[in-house]
Protein backbone atom coordinates (compact mmCIF):
# COMPACT_ATOMS: atom_id res chain seq x y z
CA UNK A 1 0.00 0.00 0.00
CA UNK A 2 2.64 2.76 0.89
CA UNK A 3 4.62 1.82 -2.16
CA UNK A 4 1.88 2.82 -4.39
CA UNK A 5 1.25 5.61 -2.39
CA UNK A 6 4.82 6.81 -3.05
CA UNK A 7 4.65 6.18 -6.73
CA UNK A 8 1.12 8.08 -7.31
CA UNK A 9 3.38 11.00 -4.83
CA UNK A 10 5.44 11.11 -7.56
CA UNK A 11 3.56 10.59 -10.53
CA UNK A 12 2.10 13.53 -9.27
CA UNK A 13 5.20 15.72 -9.37
CA UNK A 14 6.17 14.87 -12.38
CA UNK A 15 3.17 15.68 -14.41
CA UNK A 16 4.59 19.53 -13.23
CA UNK A 17 7.99 19.41 -12.94
CA UNK A 18 8.97 17.28 -16.25
CA UNK A 19 8.60 17.41 -20.04
CA UNK A 20 5.85 15.14 -21.47
CA UNK A 21 5.25 14.49 -25.04
CA UNK A 22 1.88 13.61 -25.32
CA UNK A 23 1.54 12.62 -28.96
CA UNK A 24 1.76 8.95 -30.10
CA UNK A 25 5.11 7.83 -31.12
CA UNK A 26 7.87 5.92 -29.81
CA UNK A 27 10.54 8.32 -28.22
CA UNK A 28 14.05 7.25 -27.22
CA UNK A 29 14.64 5.60 -24.01
CA UNK A 30 17.07 8.20 -22.28
CA UNK A 31 20.87 7.26 -22.00
CA UNK A 32 21.59 9.57 -19.21
CA UNK A 33 19.92 9.77 -16.26
CA UNK A 34 20.04 12.74 -12.97
CA UNK A 35 19.78 11.14 -9.34
CA UNK A 36 17.60 13.09 -6.88
CA UNK A 37 16.38 11.87 -3.77
CA UNK A 38 13.00 11.76 -2.86
CA UNK A 39 12.14 13.10 0.82
CA UNK A 40 9.06 12.05 2.23
CA UNK A 41 7.67 12.89 5.65
CA UNK A 42 5.83 10.81 7.51
CA UNK A 43 3.69 11.22 10.84
CA UNK A 44 5.01 9.49 13.41
CA UNK A 45 2.05 7.85 15.28
CA UNK A 46 3.42 7.95 18.76
CA UNK A 47 4.62 11.22 18.69
CA UNK A 48 2.99 13.33 21.87
CA UNK A 49 2.00 16.50 20.75
CA UNK A 50 3.56 20.09 23.21
CA UNK A 51 1.51 22.77 24.14
CA UNK A 52 -0.50 24.37 21.15
CA UNK A 53 2.20 27.45 20.93
CA UNK A 54 5.29 25.20 20.84
CA UNK A 55 3.79 23.22 18.12
CA UNK A 56 2.73 26.32 16.22
CA UNK A 57 6.70 27.09 16.69
CA UNK A 58 7.75 23.46 15.50
CA UNK A 59 5.65 23.91 11.79
CA UNK A 60 6.93 27.58 11.54
CA UNK A 61 10.53 26.14 12.14
CA UNK A 62 10.09 23.24 10.00
CA UNK A 63 8.43 24.96 6.72
CA UNK A 64 11.42 27.29 7.41
CA UNK A 65 13.89 24.90 6.96
CA UNK A 66 11.87 23.75 3.84
CA UNK A 67 12.13 27.34 2.48
CA UNK A 68 15.78 27.81 3.37
CA UNK A 69 16.84 24.30 1.48
CA UNK A 70 14.69 25.87 -1.87
CA UNK A 71 16.39 29.16 -1.12
CA UNK A 72 19.79 27.02 -0.99
CA UNK A 73 19.19 25.31 -4.21
CA UNK A 74 19.08 21.90 -2.17
CA UNK A 75 15.44 21.31 -2.74
CA UNK A 76 13.79 21.41 -6.09
CA UNK A 77 10.57 21.53 -4.33
CA UNK A 78 8.67 20.66 -1.27
CA UNK A 79 5.16 20.65 -0.12
CA UNK A 80 2.09 19.18 2.06
CA UNK A 81 0.49 16.24 0.99
CA UNK A 82 -3.47 16.13 0.49
CA UNK A 83 -5.37 13.17 2.37
CA UNK A 84 -5.02 9.69 0.90
CA UNK A 85 -5.50 5.77 1.33
CA UNK A 86 -1.88 6.19 3.63
CA UNK A 87 -2.78 9.11 5.76
CA UNK A 88 0.57 8.84 7.41
CA UNK A 89 2.33 10.45 4.22
CA UNK A 90 1.97 14.05 5.04
CA UNK A 91 5.01 15.63 2.99
CA UNK A 92 7.05 15.18 0.22
CA UNK A 93 10.55 17.18 -0.94
CA UNK A 94 12.65 16.28 -3.81
CA UNK A 95 16.59 17.17 -2.68
CA UNK A 96 19.46 17.54 -4.46
CA UNK A 97 21.82 16.05 -3.08
CA UNK A 98 25.68 14.00 -3.95
CA UNK A 99 24.48 10.62 -2.25
CA UNK A 100 21.78 9.07 -0.51
CA UNK A 101 23.92 9.33 2.58
CA UNK A 102 23.86 13.32 2.70
CA UNK A 103 20.03 13.84 1.50
CA UNK A 104 19.12 11.24 4.59
CA UNK A 105 21.69 14.26 6.50
CA UNK A 106 19.91 16.47 5.19
CA UNK A 107 16.24 15.57 6.06
CA UNK A 108 17.17 14.22 9.63
CA UNK A 109 18.04 18.16 10.00
CA UNK A 110 14.21 18.99 9.71
CA UNK A 111 13.39 20.66 13.16
CA UNK A 112 10.13 18.22 12.92
CA UNK A 113 11.90 15.17 12.68
CA UNK A 114 14.27 16.01 15.26
CA UNK A 115 11.32 16.64 17.76
CA UNK A 116 9.99 12.56 16.57
CA UNK A 117 6.86 14.78 15.24
CA UNK A 118 7.52 13.62 11.63
CA UNK A 119 10.32 10.26 10.30
CA UNK A 120 12.12 10.54 7.08
CA UNK A 121 11.81 8.13 4.32
CA UNK A 122 14.67 9.05 1.23
CA UNK A 123 14.70 6.98 -1.53
CA UNK A 124 17.03 7.90 -5.17
CA UNK A 125 14.75 9.07 -7.46
CA UNK A 126 16.36 8.74 -11.23
CA UNK A 127 14.57 11.49 -13.78
CA UNK A 128 16.35 11.73 -17.44
CA UNK A 129 19.04 14.06 -17.66
CA UNK A 130 17.83 17.97 -17.41
CA UNK A 131 14.19 17.45 -17.41
CA UNK A 132 14.13 19.10 -13.99
CA UNK A 133 13.52 22.80 -14.05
Amino acid sequence: MKIRVLLMAVGALLAGFISIDCRARELPIPEEWDTCYAWFLVANPDYLPASPDEEKTLTASHIQYQLSLQEADQAIVAGGLGKGPDESIVGLTILRAESLAEAQSIADGDPAVRAGRLVSWVREWWVPAGRLR
